[in-house]
């Protein structure tokens, strides 16, 4: 494999109009300030005007002023939408290498964490549905048979039964077959234990999930609505709680929160998937750059009262911005 070279932030740069040359040049000033950095940024420019254009020549900026002195820089790129983002991450990759781009779910950093710490640069693309809103959600049945293998083993006193109760919508005989040919070797040890550590604090969570066992010890075609309930709240836990052990496995950088006007409620840090992207965001050397067109409502009608408040809004986005009360 060749090796990465540093972006040509000069290129990069050049390719961008007169304003967004200097919308950059002004960001990277502020977030790297050497007295008073500015660690959170909003671009709040009109749609066409090239709010990605000017994250990418803010990713060229940072990857080459933190070149020489980390060993790995992380760019993290979240919006709303999983085809979106992939599309995006790609037009953010300044470095060229294909392999350099690992769109993922946090809760499957297990698998891949062992290519991100062998690489120099890693871009990783996140939506707040897949990788944050976790509580009352099966996920996939790749997240799924990863939880098997992470669960520890006096967890699983039969392997039919969590089987069973991992399954979720998938075909019965299908999962069985990816669990068994899931490759464990990929798993990372670090995260695996970290996992499990996290669980051993959670007795309410074994108790619970020993006890919907034992309601799956028998496979069913048809599950009656509480235990489906009960299946679906569960397995959103676990995935939780694999989140957010898995938050130490990545290293950001440069955070770009796309049109955050559409998941603010991980900005506020009120509930469990705000508490999850709240521990994104408050790494020690993490920059967070925001951008919409439209940051918050300007007004509010007066039908709309009841539910949104303007004034409110505006408040919400400067007290993140400022980190502050």
């Amino acid at each position: 494999m060749k090796p990465l070279v540093k972006p040509d932030v000069a290129r990069e740069l050049s390719r961008l109009k007169n304003f967004q040359r200097d919308t950059v040049e002004h960001i990277f000033s502020r977030m790297y300030d050497p007295v008073s950095p500015a660690r959170r940024f909003l671009v709040a420019d009109e749609v066409g005007l090239g709010k990605t254009l000017v994250a990418r020549g803010l990713v060229a900026k940072v990857i080459d002023h933190l070149w020489d002195t980390v060993g790995r820089v992380d760019v993290i790129y979240i919006c709303s939408n999983g085809s979106i983002a992939r599309q995006n991450i790609n037009r953010l990759n300044v470095s060229g290498d294909k392999d350099a781009t690992l769109p993922s779910r946090i809760t499957l950093l297990p698998t891949v964490v062992c290519g991100l710490k062998g690489r120099k640069l890693n871009f990783i693309s996140l939506t707040p549905q897949t990788s944050f809103d976790l509580r009352s959600s099966l996920g996939t049945y790749q997240e799924r048979a990863l939880l098997y293998w992470l669960l520890p083993d006096d967890w699983k006193t039969s392997t039919t039964a969590v089987q069973n109760l991992l399954q979720g919508g998938a075909d019965r005989d299908s999962f069985r077959r990816r669990v068994s040919e899931f490759g464990r070797d990929q798993i990372d040890p670090e995260l695996r234990s970290a996992f499990v550590e996290a669980l051993a604090k959670r007795q309410e969570i074994k108790d619970e999930f020993l006890g919907a066992a034992d309601r799956f010890q028998t496979w069913r075609q048809t599950l009656p609505d509480d235990d489906r309930a009960a299946q679906r709240q569960l397995v959103g836990r676990l995935r939780l709680e694999l989140a957010m052990s898995c938050l130490g496995a990545l290293e950001p950088d440069l955070i770009i929160l796309d049109e955050f006007q559409r998941f603010k409620h991980l900005l506020d840090g009120t509930d469990q998937s705000g508490e999850l992207a709240r521990g994104l965001f408050a790494f020690p050397d993490a920059r967070v750059m925001l951008l919409s067109a439209t940051p918050y409502k300007m007004y509010t009608l007066a039908v709309e009262c009841e539910t949104d408040d303007h004034f409110r809004d505006f408040i919400h986005t400067i007290s993140f911005l400022y980190h502050e009360e």
